[in-house]
């Protein structure tokens, strides 16, 4: 028998569980339908890399959840998420997942009415989605985005510890690719310490790589290690986010090596717009953390600091501010 290994207790999923399902309540649906991996593992605590594949979490309005994955998953799911027995249904690569996952919304009693889908979810493609909505006749399929993610928004005690042991990893790393950020190392030398000491450190596999951008790229979102030396007089930009049972807790920071230029330190002191600055820098100053798998490590797509954003800030809410400098 497997040894579960679930990150949070019973009464916690319930919490979250229930949220859901009085949202849906208030979209009339008699059925949501989960794609998004982080969806499905905030409601289940099932997690593997292996969300490449399709799953889908089948929730219903009264009664239980089951989770529709690929049969070699199945053993990941009995490890780490809550769900057994009936609550897990698996496919073999030669069957039809949709028809699978169909049998199952209509073994819960499903006879009309609103079927919830997730829209946006990058995890359910145009082909998949024509095909379940070909097969649920006599239902509505609606788009219900965003309900799962409004259950993530506040984190619980047990969220904010997980993300904070995220910080305190990813701060040991980023010290120790500091330590490589010296004229003539490459910037995969410092790349490689990062990955080394967040491993060594308790992280798991990543939701987004780090990024490693020296000299001419230092102001370059996105823009990661290679080949390149690192050169006396050049600014580095450092970020990188580790992760623990799927939260992740991210850092930033920008090196220079030698006195920095008279713009830089100006720079340095005023917040951007306000300096008018704005042109150089738009962006979002920050955006949600929590729950993520690759390829992205935030949760930016639930809630963003940006410009005309009217949101109320709640306690519980994680956001990392970032101030970027363009040259």
């Amino acid at each position: 028998m497997n040894q579960k290994e679930i990150g949070f207790s019973m009464e916690e999923f319930q919490a979250r569980i229930a949220k859901v399902k009085a949202s849906m309540a208030e979209q009339g649906l008699a059925m949501l339908l989960v794609n998004t991996p982080e969806n499905v593992f905030c409601l289940t605590g099932h997690k593997s890399p292996g969300y490449y594949m399709y799953m889908c979490l089948v929730v219903p309005m009264e009664g239980e959840m089951t989770l529709v994955l690929r049969r070699g998953e199945v053993g990941n799911a009995m490890v780490y998420s809550w769900l057994s027995g009936d609550g897990l249904v698996a496919y073999d690569d030669t069957d039809d997942p949709l028809q699978k996952t169909v049998d199952v919304i209509l073994k819960k009693g499903l006879k009309g009415g609103k079927v919830g889908v997730e829209f946006t979810s990058w995890f359910l493609t145009t082909k998949n989605f024509l095909s379940l909505q070909a097969k649920l006749t006599g239902a509505q399929v609606v788009d219900s985005s965003g309900t799962v993610e409004a259950a993530r928004m506040i984190k619980s005690a047990r969220e904010i510890e997980y993300i904070e042991a995220c910080c305190r990893i990813a701060d040991a790393a980023l010290a120790k690719g500091m330590e490589k950020v010296r004229p003539g190392n490459k910037e995969k030398e410092v790349a490689a310490a990062f990955f080394s000491e967040m491993c060594l450190q308790g992280s798991e596999y990543y939701g987004t790589e780090p990024y490693v951008a020296s000299g001419p790229r230092a102001g370059a979102m996105h823009s990661s290690w290679g080949e390149r030396v690192i050169r006396n007089g050049e600014t580095v930009l450092l970020e990188l986010a580790a992760t623990v049972n799927r939260y992740n807790g991210a850092l930033m920071r920008t090196v220079c090596l030698g006195k920095p230029s008279p713009v830089m330190a100006e720079w340095s002191k005023v917040c951007i717009e306000r300096a008018g600055l704005y042109e150089n820098y738009r962006k979002r100053t920050g955006y949600s953390l929590g729950i993520a798998f690759a390829p992205d490590w935030g949760e930016g797509h639930i809630m963003s600091l940006q410009k005309g954003d009217q949101r109320l800030l709640q306690p519980g809410m994680v956001f990392p501010p970032a101030l970027r400098e363009l040259g």
